[in-house]
């Protein structure tokens, strides 16, 4: 063998193991986004089997009954009930149209992409949790596997990389169910990765899956104006679903102390004004169909329905003289 061609023979050698090595990293790539989804083995298993393995967590105070077939696993961190919105289904169930895919942000323990993908009657929910809510979120998806539910372990920002965040047990209600709120401090103990949402929906699942996305819902602990800012042009689904943070009602927060009711704070008024610049129209959560009074703290309601315009000119006032329809903590900020 001459010199020329042994020295081909070791380019080619190193060609090949450098094919391999890219192949190795793709494979590990790949199995950590199916890990990020499942978050547990694939296997044949009935829902009784699943229940008896849930039950013995010690996270897990008890398993209960939903309609639709759902089995529910209650955290036994958390106070505040969670039971099956019916009015929020119907409402939802008015407003999409079956098949499409549906994006949750704060899915929490997973009482709110239960009932999305109910109401998405096929299509898949997307949901991200960035808290410590997300491990009950994962037996939850478990115990019901009839839904097409995905999960995602990150916090949605305007930002990628990483951020802080802090649990805060302050709340009105004195009990000790906490809310996880993305922090500027970065001495706080808790920290995860951070997507910005078109990007990462695009590149995940690609073209035609985004533009089947018929609605988002979000539910931040007051980060929602920031993701509403950054939603990308290219991305307007028909219907938005934003909370209406319970804080926002306050002039002071520390000390209790609530703003005039015919006056809006800056964060009210930001959830009535960044919609409008997006091409939305902001609506009560609840039929029959009516426009959101304002922003004045005397308006509060925990949720905001959005519309973009477009959908509310083929709807008309199709939807005016509906039955009516409210929901179970429509007057509460939780």
């Amino acid at each position: 063998m001459t010199r020329w061609e042994r020295s081909l023979l070791r380019l080619l050698i190193v060609f090949v193991q450098l094919v391999g090595i890219l192949i190795l990293v793709q494979c590990a790539f790949n199995t950590e986004r199916v890990y990020e989804v499942n978050n547990w083995d694939e296997k044949d298993e009935t829902v009784d089997d699943v229940i008896k393995d849930v039950i013995k967590l010690d996270t897990v105070k008890r398993v209960d009954d939903w309609p639709y077939g759902i089995k529910f696993a209650v955290w036994n961190v958390v106070d505040i009930p969670k039971s099956f919105d019916e009015g929020w289904l119907q409402t939802i169930e008015k407003l999409i149209e079956p098949g499409c895919n549906i994006v949750d942000i704060g899915a929490n323990t997973g009482d709110t992409p239960l009932v999305l993908a109910v109401a998405a009657k096929g299509g898949t929910v997307v949901a991200f949790e960035m808290g410590t809510a997300i491990d009950m979120l994962r037996v939850n998806k478990r115990l019901n596997a009839h839904l097409k539910i995905d999960i995602h372990h990150y916090a949605v920002s305007n930002t990628t990389g990483t951020v802080h965040y802090e649990n805060n047990k302050k709340n009105i209600f004195g009990d000790s169910s906490g809310t996880e709120e993305i922090t500027s401090n970065t001495s706080s103990q808790y920290e995860v990765s951070s997507v910005r949402l078109y990007p990462f929906l695009l590149e995940y699942y690609g073209k035609e899956f985004v533009d089947n996305i018929c609605m988002v819902k979000i539910d931040t602990e007051g980060h929602d104006a920031v993701i509403l800012s950054d939603m990308d042009p290219r991305f307007r689904p028909r219907v938005l679903w934003v909370e209406w943070f319970l804080r926002f009602m306050f002039y002071d927060w520390d000390n209790l102390v609530l703003e005039d009711e015919d006056e809006c704070t800056p964060g009210s008024k930001s959830l009535f004004d960044i919609p409008q610049s997006l091409g939305y129209q902001v609506f009560n959560p609840y039929f029959p169909l009516r426009k959101a009074p304002g922003c004045q703290t005397k308006h509060y309601i925990t949720d905001l329905l959005l519309l973009k315009n477009e959908f509310v000119k083929t709807i008309g006032n199709k939807l005016d003289n509906e039955p009516e329809i409210h929901l179970k903590w429509e007057r509460l900020g939780i």
